[in-house]
């Protein structure tokens, strides 16, 4: 027992503060898995327990642990059913520590980190992507072959009780775009774009979620496609160009209508939607 608390002592002591690199925070996953001790106290599970999830995951990721949490332990509803810093839910801590390499890239604000290893002999590559929120680097996402979190719907099990609202908001230019996840699975879409002479697009309205993101649906064969895009900006698909006749002035276009990342701000900046 007195070896047990010691080693959970040595693991929190270790654990990186929020202002600390996105690669000391990935380092310290992959070290803390290497050490005995409950699941729940290691890797990813420990940093996203409720005290301290938003002190290392950015909004959308909380938004995110949360709806999962909701599921228990039912991995068949469950939006995630394995742990996203190891391919699978098994592994080797200790092969995983000895054969660890991380790599970095980005700028001040978005930063990617890469961590190669491998584990019962099979190596491995997972991807951590940081942005600064609120003063602090934070987990956006997390990729590993053939899957993305942030790609991965995710409702909360039961809407008996109205659960917290999750909205994205950019502004870019004068184009603003407020996108507002709902519990099941689909979203609310506020997106006003002003163009050449005046003349505008404007969306208001609930997208059902398909693959890659929502489809708005309108009359006359309209179909708009809010998708999230490999930078995660979101784009505005138009392909037939039937949505620019109710949702557009004359000279305005909404197909190819890009949000980038850097263009989202923090809601509180945009008006709610009615």
């Amino acid at each position: 027992m007195r070896r047990l608390i010691l080693s959970l002592c040595l693991i929190w002591a270790a654990l990186p503060a929020a202002a600390q690199t996105p690669e000391d925070t990935v380092r310290w996953i992959y070290t803390s898995m290497a050490q005995t001790g409950a699941p729940q106290e290691r890797g990813l599970w420990y940093l996203s327990r409720p005290e301290r999830r938003e002190q290392f995951f950015t909004r959308r990721q909380v938004a995110f642990i949360i709806a999962n949490d909701s599921h228990g332990d039912d991995l068949a509803t469950a939006c995630i059913d394995f742990d996203p810093a190891i391919p699978g839910n098994d592994y080797d801590g200790a092969e995983i520590l000895r054969t660890l390499s991380l790599s970095s890239t980005g700028d001040a604000t978005r930063q990617t980190v890469t961590a190669q290893f491998t584990t019962f002999g099979q190596p491995a590559q997972i991807v951590y992507d940081f942005i600064v929120e609120e003063g602090f680097w934070k987990i956006d996402d997390i990729a590993g072959p053939g899957w993305r979190v942030s790609q991965m719907p995710c409702a909360p099990k039961s809407a008996a009780a109205p659960a917290a609202r999750s909205a994205f908001c950019y502004l870019n230019g004068s184009d603003t775009l407020r996108l507002e996840l709902l519990a099941d699975g689909a979203a609310r879409v506020d997106m006003q774009s002003w163009q050449a002479n005046g003349h505008s697009c404007s969306v208001n309205g609930r997208a059902d979620a398909t693959e890659g993101g929502w489809m708005m649906q309108a009359e006359e064969g309209c179909r708009l496609f809010v998708t999230v895009t490999q930078e995660q900006g979101i784009r505005l698909s138009d392909p037939e160009w039937y949505c620019k006749r109710w949702m557009c002035g004359q000279r305005a276009v909404i197909d190819g209508l890009t949000f980038p990342r850097s263009s989202q701000i923090d809601c509180a900046q945009m008006p709610p939607m009615n």
